[in-house]
């Protein structure tokens, strides 16, 4: 039986190597407006290109909890030259995994998770579906059909994407941070600085298809606000392995100059406005 003093055993692998393995579901890419998405990117990141890239997937074997959906939207950004990589806007979740999912996200590698109500993603041969709905409202709506893709041209930056039955190496670039609770109750970001979590992945199969997406907003998710200029393309992949095995330091961030982008990925406004209460 457990208890509240936990045992050394589960001491030494608590979050010990996350690793998400088993993935399936759909990964995409639009093109957006690229003054819009320049300004979403904190300094001293770079957007590399007007695109938002995202998936939703079933992540089947999570090594930190039960299975559970995922959803995101990032950008495709550099650092000073040296390291490109993915800088998430949002990763919403649901399923019996997804508190567990959130907690290891969050908690553990400084990642703006949330809990979606409901994300639904399925497949019927040549066709697949995914939704994701959070406080009553549908944030994305997703369809993928298998064969070309919207944008013959972008063909070759979304295969170098999913190169399959090898080893890839990825980087995805945070905010981290430390929230500090005043001697008059009021709390700050502290201890901010840029991290670049690396990923080594293994994809198995990968089928590219047309895109199809709708995106919109609440208070809490503005999604939206990457808009949907031009559906690039899609494809239904199956992730074989995917574990996270370094986090770099890249350097200290302003407090100041990083509380704005760190609100609204990791929290709803409640936590800034009392008046925005749900009952």
């Amino acid at each position: 039986m457990t208890s509240f003093v936990a045992s050394e055993k589960d001491v030494n692998n608590f979050l010990s190597s996350p690793s998400m393995n088993d993935q399936t579901g759909i990964t995409f890419a639009y093109a957006t407006d690229p003054a819009v998405l320049a300004k979403l990117v904190p300094a001293p990141l770079k957007v590399v290109a007007p695109v938002v890239v995202g998936y939703v997937v079933n992540m089947g074997k999570p090594t930190f909890g039960a299975p559970y959906l995922e959803q995101t939207l990032y950008a495709m950004v550099s650092y000073k030259d040296k390291m490109v990589g993915a800088y998430p806007f949002e990763l919403l979740l649901s399923g019996a995994g997804a508190e567990a999912g959130q907690v290891a996200g969050r908690d553990g590698a400084s990642m703006p998770k949330k809990l979606a109500d409901k994300i639904t993603l399925s497949r019927t041969d040549q066709t697949a579906t995914a939704t994701v709905d959070r406080h009553g409202k549908r944030l994305l709506d997703l369809k993928w059909e298998a064969g070309d893709i919207n944008e013959p041209s972008f063909m070759k930056q979304f295969a170098g994407m999913m190169q399959v039955d090898q080893e890839m190496q990825s980087n995805s670039f945070f905010l981290d941070y430390k929230l500090d609770q005043h001697d008059d109750g009021t709390n700050h970001f502290v201890n901010t600085k840029l991290v670049s979590s690396q990923m080594k992945s293994v994809i198995d199969s990968a089928e590219p298809g047309k895109l199809s997406l709708t995106l919109n907003s609440t208070e809490d998710d503005p999604l939206g606000e990457l808009a949907v200029l031009k559906p690039l393309g899609a494809a239904w992949v199956h992730f074989d392995s995917q574990v996270m095995f370094n986090t770099v330091q890249l350097e200290d961030v302003d407090p100041a100059k990083a509380a704005p982008y760190l609100i609204t990925g990791h929290y709803d406004r409640g936590i800034v406005n009392s008046a925005a209460t749900t009952f």
